[in-house]
């Protein structure tokens, strides 16, 4: 009897191994394919925040522009690590820059909303 029971723990194993094997091959397709879709979105973002520079007032950009170039110029990260918190800090970045590219822009929209003023460009 003991052999035989061995033989179909080992069978056993084996069943596992391979279907173990199996999940961690369409994990490893899983973290490709959600990489390449999160870079994909956060370069289309980027273009898109190029793309709106233009429409962004001059007056407003000049106050801007020096914040946004210090945290760009000011992010620390070790591309050759593929470390969760550098993308992390690079997904915060581009969200930030977004929505203060999208604030400024707004002055374009709303010409003297608040201080009455005209927009001057």
């Amino acid at each position: 009897m003991g052999a035989s029971t061995k033989k179909t723990a080992n069978t056993g194993n084996g069943v596992a191994r391979e279907e173990l094997g199996r999940e961690l091959k369409h994990l490893r397709a899983l973290v490709r394919e959600v990489g390449e879709q999160f870079i994909l979105r956060r370069e289309g973002d980027i273009e898109a925040i190029i793309a709106n520079l233009s429409a962004v007032p001059s007056r407003k950009l000049r106050v801007v522009a020096p914040d946004l170039l210090h945290d760009i110029r000011g992010l620390k990260v070790k591309p050759a690590k593929g470390r969760l918190k550098d993308v992390k800090g690079i997904d915060k970045l581009i969200d930030l820059i977004c929505d203060r590219i999208s604030t400024a822009q707004e002055e374009r929209k709303r010409p003297g909303k608040k201080s009455g003023k005209n927009d001057a460009g």
